[in-house]
């Protein structure tokens, strides 16, 4: 099983790897992408953020949202989607 450190680690890459991704289909330049970024003022529509989930729901296999704990209302920074993830595999939460 993966230590807190590790899972830290890959959860934070996987998110900045996929709202980078995300974000180069809509911009010309991707903005410095930081743990306090807001996703809001990173160019994050409803639309990107809903793939965002998706997208980085699959690579992880957990689902932060499923039982409740979390809403999706409450994650507007980097970090609040970061901590989000890494709470629910700590947790083993499935997707």
């Amino acid at each position: 099983m993966l230590d807190t450190q590790t899972i830290g680690t890959d959860v934070r890459g996987t998110v900045i790897e996929q709202l980078r991704a995300l974000l180069s289909e809509t911009l010309e330049q991707v903005p410095e992408i930081t743990g306090d970024s807001s996703l809001h003022e990173l160019g994050m529509s409803s639309l990107l953020l809903a793939r965002l989930l998706i997208q980085t729901e699959t690579v992880l296999d957990v689902d932060p949202f499923a039982d409740g704990d979390v809403v999706i209302s409450d994650i507007r920074t980097v970090d609040d989607l970061v901590k989000a993830y890494e709470n629910a595999l700590s947790a083993g939460q499935p997707a």
